[in-house]
């Protein structure tokens, strides 16, 4: 076995301290494994200090004391901890040197490695310089010597090797030092994993706990440092989050606010509604009155016309009288001259009807003539030259002239009024229908005004219809979401002489419907079920994800939501804007410039941007105010040109209607008969009255007077009726003037009403709707009431208090001026809204989800990722070293290490478990399509659980995640039996109990030793085997030296029998006054 350590293990021969605590100058002989002993505070683990700050430059001195309060600064001054100047057994400047001298059996040459400590005052920190001197043994370097009674300390710079000066650049700093020192001694492990296994087994402190033990003496340290990174990310994402849900619930808030607006102009527009029905319901009232006097007056009329139908029996019954009378009369004594006065008297009558016929054709001819004159007159401007006619015109009522030619003049003239009659119904139709078309418009216009002072961006009804029914299906089925117009996303042009000229380039596209793109085929679903045939909706989730194209359309707009970016980069990208046509011949493929000239799949074409109604970017609203203020107010100066037109073609058709233009009915020749007639009836009163002075015939006339009072009664009748004809003829021109009064009045009710309609064109046909609705439901014209409106003017100052309380609450959450309330301020709220939905809580959402990501990332690529790979190599580690447990049976034990996963750390396991699907890689994870749910809830949940454990041990140790025990396997016989040692705690001997952890340690530091190769097999126990009987202390011994370690054991003087006479040299150090010298025990012999 002898041959075999020498052979792989390059082994420590001798250890000088100069100036080293109680070490004056002390070379130690070491042979194989070593006890050092001596009395307490001697400088027993001093001496293991030496070692271990040479080889691993450790500082944490007598570890198994736990004596915090050693540094290399007291060790090179010598600290006796004592009071007074007399503490430091060194003052001044110091050098101190640790060297060690091994042996190497491949090469036989010997090995010196040494650190130099050189303290130049007592506060000074102490600089130490670490040297490899190979071929050359602690003997052939002049460390110190003797100058008569002192000894001397060879400074750094003077130290030599067989006579040659050592170079400055021989020394190393601690890092660089002791990795060249364990290199130089066949090791290839990290210096600060080999200086801690060391530690741990020279610390040796078994516990009952055989999981704590494994955790604290086995496995390294393993704090994850990405801790506090991922913490600032999530202070960062709580940060972003609180201000999202501030946003949000301010968006809440507005959208109250918004509502409660809503809700104040419905109510304003229902009372705008019904003052305007009440002014219709007034015009309705006196129309219907005006019916029902027209009803009356052709009643009187009817009337009218049976008083004269009586006339005619009354007559008849006169006439009888009449006859009776003329019998009378008829006698032989008056019959002669009777007859020849009853004849005169007969054409007297008949030239009175005769003339009474002439005068009342003459008034008919008398009353065209005023019609005609008036209506030349008022149709002047319209009708052809006249000259032909006028000259009979001017004198139908004249005896002089041709009758003839009167009546060709009046059909001439008529003529030509029916001609330009018939020009006038067309241009009336026309008007009328024109009128009614742009009351429409300005209608429509008018609301449209209405929404946009009210900061309300309008865009075309079917697309908002659109909206809205998508808005609907999606609530139904339980998702919350904004859906938005593509428009209204776009927050500023920035290059506003742009704008039009990229507005009409996109066209209907920018009223395309954008929904987030987790919801887009839930929307495109809709879309077909309700056969949405105006609206169009953008497959946000397939839109590839581009940066604005420098130079292109799309640089311009800026657009803060991330789906309608897509989209815009999309259509724009490659549109490219260009100053001049030379530019833009240079784009083919797309190119654009300001006045609308468009390139596109190498063609060019002049696009028509005179109709284009802007509406991207925050300022749309004000550009399309001003541009449908400025089309109604021209709409409006049309529509009054037209209807003031349309008023004077009624008025000329109206005086065209008011003339019979049927010839037959007038008798031109009247003035002629007229005159004729008087003359002839002049003649015949003159021949009556000569006959009835003649006295003759008055003495016959009893009977005639009977007959005569009979006729009277009759002629009363008459009377009667005449008189009751008279009374209805009053009353019939007494509601001529009724008529007239209420046509005045009707003509004021519709002036005001026009006026009403004029300022509230939108609402008319809404208006309409309503009171014929309710008007046909009542049965009734009056269907409001002063009382009414005046209810809805309370109901909407409710509204308007409704509304104020809702912005003081926004104001009080946004913490704004509390001022910014009132009806006034609704625009101002829209807007608010707009830049709050659409701009700030988009924003903030984007980087919400952005800090989530990296969140995330930090979660899995840092934490996750370290953590598992730390678990990795422990693992690796915990199966290298039951390979080796498994060639190192103690006696019939063998040991295994049994690592189990926590119960509580299942979702770190199977997130990792998970991972192999993705080559083991977080980040691999990360940028996949992370489409499995169960990882991602699992993921949230593991993140939560670590930012809410206040001891950041429990979970950035990786060494927590298991539950740690050694299985013993005891071969008794041909049985093996196997038990775990957390198991036996309770039963098994103190040494019992201590040799597993012995083991556990040796098998830990056995794989910084690898078995085929030459190299240092060191190892330190302080205060050894202190708990073990003298047959287990024998085990342990033959245990270490079976598997080639060379031990340097400390312990008080009382275990050199137990200990001592299994190793291989025996150290004993006495302190001599304030010093410590080395007393070398006998060497055992092989």
């Amino acid at each position: 076995m002898k041959n075999q350590t020498i052979m792989n293990r390059k082994s420590a021969k001798k250890l000088l301290m100069v100036q080293w605590s109680r070490f004056q100058n002390v070379c130690i002989e070491l042979e194989g494994s070593t006890l050092v002993t001596g009395v307490n505070g001697s400088g027993k683990s001093t001496v293991l200090d030496a070692m271990t700050y040479l080889l691993t430059g450790n500082t944490q001195f007598n570890k198994a004391a736990k004596d915090r309060d050693r540094t290399v600064l007291g060790y090179v001054r010598g600290d006796t901890r004592s009071n007074g100047e007399a503490r430091y057994l060194r003052n001044g400047s110091v050098v101190s040197y640790i060297a060690m001298e091994f042996s190497d059996p491949t090469l036989g040459v010997p090995l010196t490695v040494g650190v130099c400590i050189e303290s130049p005052s007592e506060s000074g920190k102490p600089v130490s310089s670490w040297f490899i001197c190979p071929g050359a043994a602690i003997d052939d370097i002049d460390f110190t010597r003797i100058e008569g009674n002192a000894l001397r300390i060879t400074p750094k710079n003077e130290l030599t090797v067989n006579g040659e000066a050592m170079k400055l650049s021989s020394f190393m700093g601690r890092d660089r030092g002791t990795e060249a020192v364990l290199r130089a001694l066949g090791l290839r492990v990290d210096a600060v994993k080999y200086r801690t296994k060391l530690l741990k087994m020279m610390a040796f402190n078994p516990e009952n706990n055989i999981d704590q033990f494994i955790q604290d003496c086995v496995l390294e340290p393993g704090k994850v440092q990405s801790l506090e990174e991922l913490r600032e990310q999530k202070r960062q994402f709580e940060r972003l989050r609180e201000l999202y849900e501030s946003l949000r619930q301010g968006k809440i808030q507005l959208e109250e606010v918004l509502r409660q607006s809503d809700e104040y102009e419905k109510k304003k527009r229902v009372l705008r509604i019904r003052e305007l029905m009440l002014s219709y319901q007034a015009l309705r009232e006196k129309e219907e009155e005006e019916k029902q006097t027209k009803n009356r007056y052709q009643a009187l009329k009817d009337q009218y016309g049976r008083l004269t139908e009586r006339a005619g029996e009354l007559a008849r019954q006169q006439e009888a009288a009449q006859e009776r009378l003329r019998i009378a009369e008829n006698n032989d004594m008056v019959k002669g001259m009777q007859e020849s006065l009853d004849s005169l008297k007969r054409q007297i009558e008949e030239a009175d009807r005769e003339k009474k016929n002439w005068e009342d054709k003459l008034a008919q001819i008398l009353k065209l003539k005023k019609k005609i004159s008036a209506l030349i007159k008022l149709l002047e401007a319209d009708l052809p030259s006249l000259s032909s006619e006028n000259t009979y015109l001017e004198t139908l009522e004249q005896a002089d002239g041709e009758t003839a030619k009167k009546r060709e003049a009046f059909d001439a003239f008529r003529e030509k009024v029916h001609r330009q009659d018939g020009i006038y119904e067309e241009n009336k139709i026309h008007l009328q229908d024109q009128c009614k078309e742009r009351e429409k418009e300005i209608g429509a216009l008018q609301e449209k005004i209405r929404r946009l002072e009210s900061n309300i961006l309008v865009f075309p009804a079917e697309v908002e219809n659109a909206r809205n029914k998508i808005q609907r299906g999606l609530e139904k089925q339980g998702i919350q979401t904004e859906v938005h117009i593509f428009a209204e996303l776009v927050q500023e042009v920035t290059a506003p002489e742009w704008r039009k000229a990229v507005e009409t380039f996109l066209g209907r596209k920018r009223f395309y419907i954008i929904v987030d793109g987790a919801h887009c085929h839930k929307a495109m679903q809709i879309l077909q079920k309700e056969r949405i045939y105006d609206g169009n909706v953008v497959i946000t989730d397939k839109l590839p994800e581009t940066e604005a194209v420098e130079g292109s359309a799309a640089e311009i707009l800026r657009i803060p939501n991330v789906y309608a970016r897509r989209y815009a980069n999309y259509l724009l990208n490659g549109i490219h804007l260009c100053e001049n046509l030379e530019e833009l011949h240079e784009y083919p493929k797309g190119g654009l410039m300001r006045d609308g000239m468009l390139a596109k799949s190498y063609a060019v074409a002049m696009m028509d941007m005179r109709r284009t109604e802007l509406c991207l970017g925050a300022d749309a609203i004000r550009c399309q105010l001003e541009q449908s203020r400025k089309e109604l107010e021209e709409l409006q100066v049309v529509q009054r040109a037209d209807k003031e037109a349309l008023s004077q073609v009624i008025k000329y058709r109206d005086a065209i209607k008011e003339i019979d233009w049927d010839g037959g009915h007038y008798d031109f020749g009247a003035a002629y008969g007229l005159k004729d007639c008087k003359k002839r009836r002049d003649s015949l009163v003159k021949d009556r009255e000569e006959i009835e002075a003649n006295p003759d015939f008055t003495a016959v006339l009893k009977e005639l007077e009977t007959a005569g009072r009979l006729a009277r009664e009759a002629n009363e009748s008459v009377n009667q009726n005449q008189s009751e004809l008279g009374g209805c003829k009053n009353d019939l021109k007494g509601c001529e003037g009724t008529l007239s009064r209420i046509s005045t009045e009707i003509y004021l009710c519709q002036k005001a009403y026009e006026e009403k309609c004029l300022v509230n064109m939108e609402l008319k046909e809404a208006m309409l709707e309503e009171y014929n609705r309710e008007s046909e439901k009542r049965g009734t014209i009056r269907v409001t009431t002063q009382l009414s409106i005046d209810k809805s003017k309370n109901m909407l100052a409710e509204r308007e208090r409704q509304l104020e309380d809702a912005q003081l609450a926004y104001c009080r959450l946004a913490g704004i001026d509390v001022g910014k309330r009132g009806i006034g301020y609704i625009p101002w709220y829209r807007e608010e809204y707009r830049n709050l939905a659409h701009v700030k809580v988009e924003e903030a959402q984007q980087k919400l989800q952005e800090q989530a990501g990296r969140l995330e990332s930090a979660f899995m690529n840092d934490f996750v990722a370290e953590i598992d790979e730390n678990v990795r190599e422990a693992k690796r580690e915990m199966d290298a070293i039951n390979r080796e447990l498994r060639h190192m049976p103690f006696g019939n034990d063998t040991y295994k290490f049994v690592m189990k996963e926590k119960p509580d750390r299942a979702l770190f396991f199977r997130i990792c478990r998970r991972l192999e699907k993705y080559m083991s890689s977080p980040q691999v994870y990360m940028n996949s399509a992370r489409d499995d749910e169960e990882m991602e809830n699992d993921i949230q949940e593991f993140m939560s659980i670590i930012l809410a454990e206040e001891d950041e041990w429990e979970y950035t140790d990786y060494r927590r995640y298991f539950s740690y025990d050694m299985e013993i396997s005891s071969r008794q016989g041909q049985t093996e039996i196997t038990a775990e040692l957390s198991k036996k705690q309770g039963s098994a001997s103190n040494g019992e109990k201590q040799t597993p952890y012995f083991i556990i340690l040796a098998a830990s530091l056995l794989q910084c030793y690898p078995a085929n190769t030459c190299c240092a097999r060191l190892a330190f126990i302080d205060e050894a085997f202190s708990a073990l009987s003298r047959e287990r202390i024998e085990q342990m011994v033959h245990y270490f030296e079976e598997n080639h370690f060379q031990v340097f054991y400390a312990a008080p003087p009382e275990k050199i029998n137990s200990i001592g006479q299994f190793i291989d040299s025996t150290v004993s150090l006495i302190v001599t006054g304030r010093y410590t010298n080395a007393v070398e025990g006998l060497v055992k012999q092989a």
